[in-house]
């Protein structure tokens, strides 16, 4: 499951960084979106707008096609 098919409120910890693109993963890492990492989806834009997502009791807004590179488990 990745990130974007998350449910509102539903919490879960990331398992992978899908892919190749070297900014996404050093830009996940510095945010503390790592392996092992808990993550709660807080709100989504209609359309294709950004979702809201709690990390380490930060918030940040992820774009919908990085959410998608972003594994995680319930």
């Amino acid at each position: 499951m990745t990130l974007d098919q998350l449910d509102l409120r539903q919490s879960a910890r990331v398992i992978s960084i899908k892919g190749s693109n070297h900014v996404l993963h050093s830009h996940c890492s510095q945010l503390g979106i790592a392996p092992g990492a808990p993550i709660e989806i807080l709100h989504k834009a209609q359309g294709r707008g950004p979702l809201q997502a709690k990390v380490h009791g930060a918030l940040y807004a992820i774009r919908q096609e990085d959410a998608a590179a972003i594994e995680v488990a319930v």
